[in-house]
């Protein structure tokens, strides 16, 4: 509540004579508070000395009690705020493949301390100790995706692992005491949606744990983020629930606890509040002069840096890049190359598909793994490339944070930041220490992808100029997600683009590492089947250029990499296999098969005839039909394969090459799911029969959707029986039976 006093006599204007005229001050400070989220107990109060300051006070005053009387008993006066050393502990985990479910995670974890939580821990759930988490009084919050194929993302296998193991072994008693939830993110188009977060609550149910707020799905088709904030703002509640009864499980961990609210349920829409605005004091005090509530609505808080910088002024052996080894078996001793131990190899071949003349790039490479254990593959499988970010680009942001790409540090934990119990992982595993400036901006952190408003928002504080804070604040604030789209999503700005449009922004390079995302692996599909190459990995891909709606250039990391290095012999590329639950060929030749792969999306289905052919050679049994349906924009500038695809036609290996070359019949353009309408009836023929299997790999934005259209009207108008309804039934049925698989990427 505000009361202002002022004196019009004091003013230069004398026409001026209303107690509004001489409370500025006031008026400022009401509007900054409301600006920062408070709520008002009452309305505004402003007295004129001129007329006599009792005139206003005294009914102002009558009017204060008992609002804040009410106030007073809402927020328990009596009781202190607990310190951060004295309250709970709240663990946010996370496991992200892509980095959405980081970026989520610590966004929560970020506003934790505003709504009440002030010992907050926010960590991969890598760089925490399994046993740590199901400690008796653990209250426990995982964000965590699914990949394609159901398997855990790569900063949280290990600890998933552990997990299920303890789980099994002491189920019921090693969980007992522990409070979690999960939020789930994942992709329906895959058929192992939610497979993740769901045997995240699997094994804590298993472990003895309870769920204190029911698990969130948010589907990526349907609005990951909007369905994020809803599950977020009706989180806390019962987080502060679960942070209330901690204490008494720690000293009695079989204690009761609410009732297990494990399923699924989409949150409602919370009420809202006064005030969305989130905008931390230092902001305020900067902007408030400049700034409305109306433009900044829902700014996210600043998260805190995890890390802290040692810059070292000796010359220690520094960590290697890039990451892997040159011998033919990990260093480890483990049974296969990985992720954090891949193998170094050689370009063995590299080839254009396309007709250099086509705007379209499109790669086939082979790599020399020749002699080396561990990357035995199979159809389906997908090969991981570690990929580098481009040299002058480094060399760019380097110098405008300026830096000396030379100058080598080692990361600690931040004061106050480290994971609670024995792990000592340090933190930022993606960025190996001691480093140089110029490797961890080469090889460690992406820093050309669309920018995360994670990484806006300490971009924002790190502005001394208000105009540029209040910028880089909009764009990272719920209020401005249209901005956000059309300046952050379409135009994808690299980080150095952001730091030369605003020249005050300032970033630690401790705060800039713990906000930019680690460089992720790119998958790439085997295009080939060990037998028919000598056990030579094979793949294609298309070389990434664009350009945004604004006309900036935009070119993708590791195709652009592969493309610009791959002739030069001492080349090397940091690579392991990925292994293929479900995508992969049937195991039966007299098995019914339809492939779809329109554009790169025809690279595994190599792979997968290539076997096909052998198995057939080796068969007694007569082969089923083996459909493939492939589609470009001309037969002459990029029919991929098109030399093997012909010749799986021409010995049998295909039944039937059905092609779509959108670009040759005129102003109508044809597509896989037009060819697919119109051999609808055999289509839906081969697709019913009992081991029918269905494959589908490329675009999932569109190309996917329009295909499962095609097949779900096939289905329906020549299968006796169906309707629209039961021909996507059975299609949902082959799906959980590994009949109907999709390979796609958005």
């Amino acid at each position: 509540a505000v009361l202002g006093l002022g004196d019009t006599n004091l003013l230069l204007d004398r026409q001026s004579t209303t107690a509004k005229d001489c409370n500025q001050a006031a008026q400022t400070l009401d509007s900054a508070l409301n600006f920062l989220g408070a709520e008002r107990v009452c309305q505004r109060g402003e007295a004129n000395d001129a007329v006599g300051l009792e005139e206003a006070v005294e009914p102002w005053t009558e009017q204060l009690w008992a609002p804040l009387s009410e106030a007073v008993d809402a927020v328990g006066a009596s009781a202190a705020p607990p310190s951060s050393s004295a309250a709970p502990e709240v663990k946010f985990l996370f496991g992200s493949q892509t980095g959405n479910a980081a970026e989520i995670c610590k966004e929560m974890a970020a506003e934790a301390p505003a709504k009440g939580f002030p010992n907050v821990h926010c960590n991969a759930m890598n760089e925490v100790d399994v046993k740590d988490v199901l400690k008796p009084g653990a209250v426990v919050v995982y964000v965590v995706s699914s990949t394609g194929d159901g398997d855990a993302p790569d900063n949280c296998d290990s600890f998933f692992t552990k997990l299920k193991r303890v789980a099994k072994k002491e189920a019921g008693v090693c969980g007992a005491g522990v409070q979690y939830a999960v939020l789930g993110l994942g992709d329906q188009n895959y058929s192992a949606f939610m497979a993740v977060p769901r045997s995240f609550t699997a094994a804590m149910e298993k472990a003895g744990a309870k769920a204190f707020y029911p698990r969130g799905e948010a589907d990526e088709t349907l609005g990951l983020y909007e369905y994020c904030e809803k599950w977020q703002d009706g989180l806390w509640e019962p987080l502060r629930t679960a942070s209330e009864r901690a204490s008494a499980l720690a000293k009695d961990p079989t204690g009761g606890v609410a009732k297990d609210p494990t399923d699924v349920v989409a949150p409602a829409t919370p009420a809202p509040a006064a005030n969305e605005a989130e905008v931390t004091a230092t902001v305020a005090a900067t902007v408030a002069t400049t700034v409305t509530s109306a433009d900044l609505v829902g700014v996210p808080a600043l998260p805190a840096c995890r890390a802290a910088v040692t810059w070292l002024t000796d010359a220690p052996t520094l960590a290697r890049y890039p990451w892997g080894t040159d011998s033919f078996s990990p260093p480890s001793g483990a049974d296969h190359f990985t992720h954090e131990e891949p193998y170094l190899a050689k370009v063995a071949k590299s080839e254009l598909m396309t007709d250099p003349k086509s705007d379209r790039r499109v790669l086939h490479v082979e790599f020399d793994t020749r002699g080396a254990r561990g990357l035995d593959f199979e159809p389906g499988d997908s090969l991981g490339v570690l990929p580098q970010n481009d040299p002058a680009l480094v060399d760019a942001l380097a110098a405008r944070l300026g830096l000396d790409p030379n100058a080598v540090f080692e990361l600690g934990w931040a004061e106050g930041q480290a994971p609670s119990g024995p792990s000592s992982a340090p933190p930022l595993r993606h960025v190996r220490c001691p480093a140089s400036v110029g490797a961890a901006l080469t090889h460690a952190v992406d820093v050309t992808a669309p920018p995360r408003k994670s990484l806006l928002r300490v971009l924002a504080e790190a502005c001394t100029d208000a105009g540029e804070r209040r910028d880089l604040l909009t764009l990272c604030s719920r209020g401005g997600r249209d901005e956000y789209k059309v300046r952050c999503g379409d135009e994808c700005p690299t980080l150095l683009d952001l730091l030369e449009s605003h020249p005050s922004c300032a970033p630690g390079w401790a705060e800039l590492l713990d906000a930019l995302q680690p460089l992720q692996p790119r998958m790439y599909s085997v295009t080939s089947a060990p037998e028919a190459h000598g056990g030579v990995p094979a793949v294609a891909f298309s070389v990434v250029r664009f350009s945004t709606p604004r006309g900036a250039t935009r070119s993708g990391v590791a195709t652009n990499w592969l493309d610009g290095r791959a002739s030069d012999p001492t080349f090397r590329v940091p690579l392991y296999v990925k292994k293929s639950l479900h995508f992969a060929p049937p195991t039966d030749v007299s098995h019914p098969v339809i492939m779809i792969g329109p554009g790169t999306g025809v690279a595994p289905f190599r792979g997968f005839l290539e076997r096909r052919r052998a198995m057939i050679a080796a068969a007694d049994a007569k082969p089923g039909p083996a459909w493939l349906f492939f589609g470009c924009r001309r037969r002459d500038e990029d029919y991929l394969y098109r030399g093997d695809l012909e010749s799986f036609a021409a010995d049998g290996t295909l039944t039937e090459l059905v092609t779509a070359f959108s670009r040759e019949s005129g102003a109508t353009k044809t597509y896989v799911q037009h060819r697919i309408a119109e051999r609808a009836a055999e289509v839906a023929a081969i697709a019913a029969a009992p081991e029918a299997r269905v494959y589908v790999c490329g675009d999932g934005a569109n190309m996917a959707k329009d295909v499962h259209g095609a097949l779900v009207d096939a289905l329906a108008a020549h299968v006796d029986g169906m309707d629209e309804k039961r021909a996507s039934d059975t299609l949902m049925a082959m799906t959980k039976e590994g009949r109907y698989v999709r390979d796609i990427w958005s």
